[in-house]
């Protein structure tokens, strides 16, 4: 099921009943595209698909493909199609797809499955399109050279919020997120500074604290039929702002647990056919009774009392779901209520505070660690003495083994000619040193035995006389 020059020729002369807003085809930061229902009803996203061509010119397209989608988009409102995480800015659904578009030359059309012919196979029709190419040409927008850069549409008629009348009409700009502020656009401009951009009523609106944060989870227990209360459109999403799961001393968490919502629009906004749900596992549900109202730019508390919904303590979470089921609102889960402490978000994260505000702006006070005691650090660093003395112990008993090892090892036996050799020449190096002194001894001892035999001769001779 692929476009042709013939489908786009013949429903130019129609209304598209949703259009592309936003197109982001360059690899720096993920890819998105956004979309806009102009309706005044709510459109079944299923009814609805995306086709990528991988050229301008479909004549020299050498592959497309179809990205589905899911959810329904209620009236005046946006639906972003990503392959990766972008700041949330403003009240949309979001649907994370890998998308895979070429930053060279592509086209993205929006087609709509809805009408069938005869037969019931199923006629797509053109709902809006956009053509890109890297180098200037006819009927296609040049491509961002920034990688952070993206397209972004005015609308033909500024006061429409934006009125498309055909498919592929409409005047495109290059912009990019502002550093300093993500939720602010501006025009890239060569040296790397930046303009403004004129956004016409296609602006990004400005996020207020604390931040509009919209997950789209569907949800079963969402009532069938739902749609967005008609003062809310075009507001920021209400807050999840603070929760208590677990009350201190004599709290009662039948009462005393309490949900608390933030509404940061000037105008009131109306929670009819929104609900609350808490649990991971096991999900509760309580649906806000026909006219609850959000006053504008304040907190507002619900009470375990009045809702009936229980905390758990052992770990939870806390979600506001729109009438059509979206989760428009999470806190992060927790994994252990702390007593008597809060689950408070501040600055886009959630922490425990001791310091509890239902209906006012949260303040995190988180206590001090304690310092240790002297006795645990001596006994640290006897520990580390030990340690210390216990390895020269053991290497001392290890040189010891080595040394006790070598002196048993067992001697190798010298050969006997060999000794014989050794002791002659020391015998003899000993004679030739002492050559002197032997010579008078052996001369002393020849005079000694000499005067003995002479002796002998004498007493024998007087014997015998």
């Amino acid at each position: 099921m692929g476009l042709s020059s013939g489908m786009l020729a013949a429903d130019q002369a129609n209304a598209p009943s949703l259009v592309i807003s936003q197109l982001k085809m360059t690899s720096g930061n993920g890819q998105f595209v956004t979309l806009y229902n102009p309706g005044s009803a709510a459109l079944d996203m299923s009814k609805y698909q995306l086709e990528y061509f991988n050229n301008y010119d479909l004549s020299k397209a050498t592959s497309s493909k179809l990205i589905g989608l899911t959810g329904s988009l209620p009236p005046h409102s946006y639906y972003v199609v990503n392959d990766s995480l972008l700041p949330i800015c403003y009240q949309l659904t979001i649907d994370s797809v890998s998308l895979g578009l070429s930053s060279t030359a592509g086209m993205l059309a929006v087609l709509s499955t809805a009408q069938s012919s005869v037969g019931g196979s199923i006629t797509p029709t053109l709902q809006d399109y956009v053509a890109w190419s890297k180098s200037v040409a006819t009927g296609a927008q040049t491509l961002p050279s920034s990688t952070d850069a993206f397209l972004q549409r005015l609308p033909l008629d500024a006061s429409a919020n934006p009125l498309i009348s055909a498919p592929g009409g409409g005047s495109w700009q290059v912009v990019q997120p502002d550093p300093l502020n993500p939720c602010q656009l501006v025009h890239p401009v060569s040296g790397g500074s930046s303009t403004p951009a004129n956004l016409g009523t296609n602006a990004l609106l400005a996020a207020s604290e604390p931040p509009a944060s919209i997950i789209t989870v569907p949800d079963d227990t969402a009532a069938a039929g739902g749609s967005l209360p008609p003062a809310d459109v075009g507001l920021m999403s209400a807050q999840l702002t603070e929760l208590l799961p677990n009350p201190a001393g004599s709290g009662n968490d039948d009462t005393d647990e309490f949900i608390e919502l933030y509404n940061a629009n000037a105008a009131t906004f109306d929670l009819t056919g929104f609900s609350l749900q808490v649990g991971t596992v096991s999900l509760h549900t309580y649906h806000f009774a026909n006219g609850t109202i959000l006053p504008p730019q304040s907190f507002s508390v619900f009470f375990a009392a009045d809702t009936g919904l229980s905390l758990s303590n052992a770990g939870g979470q806390a979600k506001l779901l729109d009438p059509l089921g979206n989760s428009i609102s999470a806190t992060d889960v927790y994994t252990t209520a702390k007593d008597g402490q809060s689950w408070s978000l501040a600055k886009g994260k959630w922490y425990w505070t001791t310091k509890v505000t239902p209906g006012a702006a949260n303040v995190i006070i988180q206590p001090v660690a304690q310092k240790k005691s002297s006795k645990k650090l001596s006994s640290k660093s006897g520990s580390v003495k030990s340690a210390h003395t216990s390895k020269n112990v053991k290497t001392k008993l290890q040189n010891d083994s080595l040394t006790s090892q070598a002196l048993d090892a067992p001697k190798t036996a010298i050969h006997s000619a060999v000794l014989v050799l050794v002791i002659g020449l020391g015998v003899l190096y000993g004679a030739y040193e002492y050559r002197a002194d032997l010579a008078n001894k052996f001369y002393e001892l020849r005079r000694y035995y000499a005067a003995r035999r002479a002796g002998r001769a004498t007493l024998t001779r007087r014997r015998s006389d």
